[in-house]
């Protein structure tokens, strides 16, 4: 048995009890306004339209690789009409981008799909199982990382990655003179406009430092997987240097060393939660710019948060 088997103190004394990949990679800030100030509740429901949108595309390819269902069948699955039914936008401009992304949910799953063929060409026919939940410690962090896998069967992992579109307010030009019908496109919504992005020729680092620690806990080689509604790029160890084995260990090193930098302030508060927002201090021009990461977050959370420093 492993000498950290159990949650450092350091940890303990703030109620904390496992990391993650995605809170590893957080600013020490952000990450005590959401593991702190709110409770995992209130942390929950800082949801947005691109958040969303992430987990219905992965619902749709799991249900369809999974129980061997067909595309349309997914899309109108009682699970997927779930998660898009019960999806509050917290603005006008978030209601439409989920709008969109749903408009455009099935191309997008559908390249995904057209990845995961690519992979059983290479693995061959496989047998998945989705959200598969794994636990890893890795010294000197001193507690476990939780992980829940996209994808994974006896050979390979897989980690989805969809990069919805910007929308933005461009309304159509009116000719007074001249009765002209709204211009209809599947890329437009009254005045509001979606561009799809482009996906970039190699994987970003956070993602393999993801699938570093998948690795490390299922020991089958990973891909990745990088989808819109118009374009895919499937990542694998053939044919990625960041995803081979020796690359992979040094982004797993890296992620870790984000823990510790956390473990240490947590170390030096020693329990105390003012000590700790101390080791932890915001920009405050972001939360005033309510930019991304802040727009959808209520006011009062917002009161809260500065309360622990003035």
């Amino acid at each position: 048995m492993d000498i950290f088997q159990k949650v450092g103190d350091c940890y303990t004394k703030f109620n904390l009890a496992h990391t993650s990949k995605s809170t590893a990679n957080m600013k020490a800030a952000d990450r005590f306004f959401k593991k702190i100030v709110l409770t995992s509740q209130e942390s929950r429901s800082l949801d947005n339209a691109s958040f969303r949108g992430g987990s219905l595309v992965h619902l749709i390819v799991q249900e369809v690789l999974t129980k061997k269902i067909t595309l349309d069948e997914a899309l109108f699955s009682p699970d997927v009409q779930r998660l898009v039914d019960s999806y509050t936008p917290f603005n006008e401009k978030d209601s439409i981008k989920f709008q969109f992304i749903y408009r455009f949910a099935k191309p997008q799953a559908q390249n995904h799909l057209d990845n995961i063929k690519e992979v059983e060409d290479i693995y061959g026919k496989q047998k998945w199982v989705a959200e598969e939940q794994k636990t890893l410690w890795t010294p000197p962090v001193q507690t476990y990382w939780l992980m829940y896998i996209d994808l994974v069967s006896k050979k390979v992992l897989g980690d989805f990655k969809n990069k919805f579109g910007t929308v933005s307010n461009k309304p159509l030009k009116q000719d007074l003179k001249k009765k002209k019908k709204d211009k209809v496109t599947d890329n437009r919504i009254g005045d509001w406009v979606y561009t799809h992005q482009r996906i970039e020729k190699r994987p970003y680092f956070s993602d393999v430092m993801q699938v570093s620690l998948y690795k490390k806990a299922v020991k089958v080689p990973p891909f990745l997987s990088y989808a819109t509604a118009t374009e895919r790029k499937l990542f694998t160890e053939h044919n990625c240097d960041e995803l081979k084995e020796e690359n992979l260990t040094k982004a797993l090193n890296v992620l870790k060393i984000y823990e510790i930098a956390w473990q240490k302030k947590l170390e030096a508060a020693d329990g105390d939660v003012k000590k700790l927002a101390w080791l932890c201090v915001p920009d405050f021009s972001d939360m005033k710019k309510k930019g991304w990461g802040w727009d959808n977050v209520p006011d009062e959370f917002i009161e809260r948060f500065k309360s622990y420093y003035v």
